[in-house]
This record gives structure tokens, C-alpha cells and sequence, in this order.
């Protein structure tokens, strides 16, 4: 029996290893996860594609059980004796579990109707009629990951005029490349090149590649840096499932909206728009939510309930959507029904042109003037003001279903006394601690960047054409009126650097969430930091709160200019800019705590590549604003939503 097997072994070795031979006896595995976008394809190990001169993603014809296919062949991490091929592609050629015989024959292009797909990043624009659609713009960020979402927008393009951008190769994440060319961030591959890790990161090279695409979206439409969208859409795929009672699943048939400049009355309007038209476009159209509004949070598909899987948030906060790139953006995340089918692509390429002519025609249109303000801000009184928060145990994070995992669960943490400054840092008291700087020879600008001479840190982006301070004859001075507004565009360092200047530092994210949260009174904590579970447009700075400053660029109001506070009297924690915290930002941190109460945590982590970023800001909806929220961003950056302010051990 010994000696069958091992006769059995070597017929398989030899099969494998004759190079001329073009026929081989492989074992069928279940092929790589996130693969579909790679379309009719077979997958073998690094070493037969080596061996056998076989070119990733150029087509190659597949002979097995009297059937032939052209399939595109790429590199997996199966071994060497085994192959992979998505389930419908089994079926055809009537593969079996186990080893399989298969021929396979190089074959020209021009004997094929399949295209050469190779793994490799490029931006493709699709010019558009500028003289009709200046100021428009669609994006496909994984025009091959998100299933065809670029052949949707070319399609749309050519359709329509509209000027649409699209990335391919920038996500293959089986093979450990997940680059995201919605926002500057990656995901690193785990050990044994086998997938990938959950946690985002950022790094120069997924910044590097979300450039070749920003500056692509912006080219394409002739807008220089420091011009504005009127409209920008970015236009994704999603896979997601609805599970029955009895365990069957489904495709979820819905479109996941996400909308940024509009207000919720214009985003119910476009929803009223598609529900109106799209039996025009799909014989069972999927349905319509924007996670944005209130009401789509939860809803119920055949008698199932299900959560909004909200999503894009970080691209609004710091990615193609971001406000210093447009006044008004669209998200989309929609179903395979829209995208694969080719019929199904001239359909949804017809629905997005209508619905951007909706907007354009429509939305805008009805829209009153809107003009920035211009007027003269006063000075608070108490702008240097530091708020006492007492020493004592406090609830940190939540346990709510209405939130990202990263905020959970709720755990009981222990602090120290502190103080914290009652309004986010101005534009004025920056521009002192930088001419402070400046007269003792500690920074340098170049190129507009405010350089930390010690360790060639950049401290604040003064080049920037959003930028409130600028520098000019050895000096930094603020823009007319904007003295008293957050200061923006400030890095981490920047922050930090300032706030040791003054005596303080940057508070962690347990001494911000407790300053903005915690009710000391009843010993309970409130969602936002204006003393309330609810957020309404008189209490805060966020995206349409119709304050005079809503069409500025940034749209941040004065600090301290809604009468709103936290419990012990801190001012702007929700909204207006998002504030630079100590701790290096780690997702799941919460989980991995325990349960015993947590005293001072700070969190350093030696393999984090961001800084964690607390409580929200002028250009993003009410929901983002909560005290527990979390998100990260690279300590080099500043943005035009991002501030902060300081803590003080002693007062």
C-alpha cells in the first residue's frame, strides 16, 4: 500500500514539474477571498506560475473534461500542487474534489475576448464635457474591487459628459496590497503573506498612490488646488448579505447613501427623486438609504431587521470627499445588481446622470444665496480660561448598537485631577506661539510648511490655500476677522509642541472624552458634549447648521460661539474642528482592557502609524459629533478640520 502512494506522489511530482508538458493533475482548493474583481480567473502557486512562463492576468485557455475556458490565471498562496477556480467555473468544466486533469494553452489576444487584467495600479480619467458639467466630478476610488465600478463610470462619462476618475490594482487584498484611494491608508499583510490585518494604516506609500488619484480627480476637470466641487461623487460596490431566521442568505439589494453639504431635507429629496424613477432603470431596483439621516439607521428587509453597515466615514473626514476638495459630496455604496450585469452598467450609468442633473437642475437651483460671512468677530473674555475637571472614576466609551465597534465596549476608567482649556486654540494664540518660535530660530517654513528645526518635524501648513495664518516679511500674521476662530491645519506636532510651550500637553483620549461627556452630578455620561443625548442645529457646529459662518471655507464658527457646554463647562468638545489627542489611535483598544477599573490610560503602541482625533467638526454630521467617537489620522497632517487644545497638570 506504502508503495502505491508513493508511486501515486511521484506520477503527481512528475506531472507538475515537466514544463513542456501542458497538461497537470492538481488538487481543486477553494479559491482566495475578495477575488471576484479579477473576473473569470484561475489561481496556482508562485512556483507553477514561474516554472511554467505564465504571465499574471494574460489570458491562458483552460482544457479539462471535454470543455474549454479562457480564464486569466494570478498567483495565490495555495501549494504547489494545487489549483483554484471560483464555484460557477468548477461547475462548467465539472471539476471534482481532489486532484483534476487539466491542459492548459498559451493562447494570442486576438483568439480571446478576454482583456489582459494584471495586478498593477493605474488611474484611468474619462474626460467629460467641461462647458456642460465644470465643477462635477465622479470617482471609482477600486474601480475593480468594488466589481466594476469603473466600467460604471466610464460608461457614464461617454453617456453623459460628466468627468469621471478610476483606480485599478490598488486593492488585491488576498495577496496582502490594500491600498485605499478613498483616504490615505493600507492594510498591511499578516505573517505568511496570507491576508490581511482588519486595522487600516497610513503610510508614504497608500499616501503616494492616494495622490496619483486626488490630483488625477482633479486634473481630469481642469480644477487647480484650492478649487472646489460643486458636486463630487464617489461611487463604490458592496457585498453585503441579508441572513434569514432559517440560515439562508441573500445579497442585501440596497444602495448605501451617504450625502455631505446637503441638508437632510435635500438628501430626502433625492431619495424621493429615486424612489419616483428607478423602476425607469431596474425591473426589481434595490432600495435607497442615506446613513445620515435618522430614520435609515435601522430598517427591514422581507420582515428581517437590519443596520445601516455605515460607512465612508473616514473618506468624508480626510479622503476624496474631504470639504477642502468640495462644497457637496455624494457616497454611494451599491449592490452587485448595479455593476456586474453589462446590461445592468448602461442602466445605472443612465441613473447616475440623472440624478446629478437632479441635484444640478434641482437641488441647487432651490437653494437661497449662499454667502460667506464677512463681518468682525469678538474677542470671549475668558479665552484663556482653564476648566478644573475633578479627580474620580468616569465611564468611558459605550455599549450603544448606534456606533462603530472602536468605541466599544463601556469600561469604568480612574483619572487624576487636570485642567483643560474651556475653548479650542485660536487662530491668534497660534500665530504668537509661532512668532515666539520664530524669534528664537526654533522653526523654519519651507516651501509654506512650518518646520520644527530640532527634528524637522512639520508643525503647520501655511501654504496651504485654506490656511488662516499665513506667513510673509519674517512674520506670521491671521487673515482679516479670523483671529478668533480654531486654528486649522495644525499636525499633531504642532499641537504638542505648543501646548509644551505653554506648559501643557495634549490631553489623552480618557481626559478629553470625560471633559466632554461625563455628568459629575448623577454620575452618567451624555452622548455629546452639550449636556444631551440629542444633537439639534442650535447646539453645535456641524455639516448645515444654517449658522451665519456655514459658507465660509472652513465653516468653523468662533470659539466658544454656541452657548452650549459639557457638564463642567467645556466649550465646542462636539463639532466645529475634530481635536488632536496623546494616544496613538489602536481600534479595538477597549476590548483588550479587561474589565477592572483602568487608571490614567494612555496609549502607546509602538506599531501605530496615527494619532487619535476626538469629538467631530463643522463639516460632518451630527452623529460623528458623540463624545465616544474615534478616529486616526497621521501626526504629520493637518487639516482643515482640525484643531485642538490642552491639558494642564496644575492650573
Amino acid at each position: 500500500m506504502l508503495k502505491k502512494l508513493s508511486l501515486i506522489i511521484l506520477i503527481a511530482v512528475i506531472s507538475f514539474s515537466c514544463s513542456g508538458n501542458n497538461s497537470f493533475n492538481l488538487k481543486l482548493v477553494k479559491p482566495p477571498v475578495a477575488t471576484r474583481q479579477l473576473g473569470p480567473s484561475i489561481f496556482f502557486s508562485r512556483n507553477f506560475i514561474k516554472e511554467n512562463g505564465i504571465k499574471e492576468g494574460t489570458p491562458i485557455r483552460i482544457l479539462s473534461n471535454g470543455y474549454q475556458m479562457d480564464l486569466r490565471p494570478y498567483m495565490f498562496f495555495g501549494k504547489d500542487n494545487e489549483f483554484a477556480v471560483h464555484k460557477e467555473i468548477a461547475e462548467a468544466f465539472k471539476f471534482k474534489s481532489g486532484f483534476n486533469s487539466i491542459k492548459i494553452k498559451k493562447i494570442k489576444l486576438s483568439e480571446t475576448s478576454l482583456s489582459p487584467k494584471p495586478i498593477a495600479f493605474k488611474v484611468e480619467n474619462y474626460h467629460g464635457v467641461l462647458s456642460k458639467w465644470k465643477g462635477y466630478a465622479y470617482g471609482a476610488p477600486h474601480g475593480d474591487c468594488d466589481n466594476e465600478t469603473g466600467a460604471v463610470v466610464k460608461k457614464m462619462t461617454r453617456l453623459s459628459g460628466i468627468p469621471s476618475t478610476a483606480a485599478y490594482g490598488c486593492r488585491v487584498s488576498y495577496r496582502g496590497i490594500w491600498y485605499d484611494c478613498n483616504r490615505p491608508l493600507m492594510k498591511e499583510p499578516k505573517k505568511g503573506n496570507r491576508g490581511v490585518i482588519p486595522v487600516r494604516e497610513w503610510n508614504k506609500a497608500a499616501e503616494a498612490k492616494y495622490k496619483v488619484f486626488q490630483d488625477s480627480v482633479l486634473t481630469n476637470s481642469k480644477m487647480k488646488y484650492g478649487e472646489r466641487f460643486k458636486l463630487y461623487c464617489s461611487f463604490h460596490g458592496h457585498d453585503l448579505t441579508v441572513k434569514y431566521p432559517d440560515g439562508r442568505k441573500i445579497e442585501r439589494p440596497v444602495i448605501e447613501g451617504m450625502g455631505m453639504g446637503f441638508s437632510d431635507a435635500e438628501l430626502r429629496r433625492i431619495k424621493a427623486f429615486y424612489y419616483r424613477n428607478r423602476k425607469n432603470y431596474y425591473k426589481n431596483p434595490p432600495d435607497l438609504y442615506f446613513g445620515n439621516l435618522p430614520e435609515d439607521k435601522v430598517y427591514y428587509y422581507d420582515g428581517v431587521k437590519l443596520h445601516f453597515f455605515y460607512t465612508g466615514l473616514g473618506a468624508r473626514t480626510y479622503g476624496a470627499l474631504r470639504r477642502d476638495f468640495l462644497r457637496n459630496g455624494l457616497h454611494f455604496e451599491t449592490p452587485n445588481t448595479m455593476r456586474i450585469p453589462l446590461k445592468a452598467q448602461d442602466k445605472t450609468a443612465r441613473l447616475l446622470t440623472d440624478l446629478y442633473s437632479f441635484v444640478r437642475d434641482s437641488i441647487f437651483t432651490s437653494r437661497k444665496n449662499e454667502k460667506p460671512f464677512t463681518g468682525r468677530v469678538s474677542r470671549p473674555k475668558d479665552i484663556n480660561a482653564r476648566v478644573k475637571i475633578p479627580a474620580g472614576k468616569f465611564v468611558m466609551g459605550t455599549n450603544s448598537e448606534e456606533v462603530w465597534s472602536c468605541e466599544k465596549p463601556a469600561h469604568e476608567v480612574y483619572l487624576d485631577s487636570y485642567f483643560i482649556d474651556k475653548y479650542e486654540v485660536s487662530n491668534y494664540k497660534f500665530a504668537k506661539f509661532l512668532n515666539n518660535y520664530l524669534s528664537k530660530d526654533k522653526i523654519s517654513v519651507k516651501n509654506g510648511k512650518v518646520i520644527l528645526n530640532r527634528n524637522s518635524k512639520i508643525l503647520y501648513d501655511a501654504g496651504n490655500p485654506y490656511a488662516e495664518i499665513f506667513f510673509k516679511r519674517n512674520k506670521f500674521k491671521v487673515k482679516k476677522n479670523r483671529k478668533y476662530f480654531p486654528v486649522i491645519l495644525a499636525t499633531y506636532w504642532g499641537a504638542s509642541e505648543y501646548a509644551k510651550y505653554y506648559g501643557g500637553r495634549l490631553p489623552t483620549e480618557a481626559e478629553w472624552e470625560k471633559a466632554a461627556s461625563w455628568d459629575y452630578r448623577k454620575n452618567k455620561k451624555s452622548f455629546y458634549s452639550v449636556r444631551s443625548d440629542m444633537m439639534k442645529k442650535n447646539l453645535a457646529n456641524y455639516d448645515r447648521t444654517d449658522d451665519p459662518f456655514e459658507f465660509n471655507m472652513p465653516g468653523t464658527t468662533p470659539v466658544g460661539y454656541y452657548k452650549t457646554s459639557s457638564y463642567y463647562g467645556v466649550k465646542d468638545m462636539s463639532g466645529n474642528v475634530w481635536e488632536w489627542t496623546a494616544d496613538d489611535y489602536v481600534y479595538g483598544i477597549y476590548k483588550k482592557l479587561g474589565s477592572a477599573p483602568v487608571k490614567n490610560p494612555f496609549i502607546k503602541d509602538s506599531t501605530a502609524t496615527m494619532k487619535s482625533i476626538r469629538g467631530g467638526a463643522w463639516d460632518t454630521e451630527y452623529a460623528v459629533l458623540r463624545s465616544t467617537m474615534r478616529l486616526g489620522i497621521n501626526p504629520d497632517k493637518g487639516l482643515v478640520n482640525l484643531g485642538f487644545r490642552c491639558v494642564y497638570d496644575k492650573k
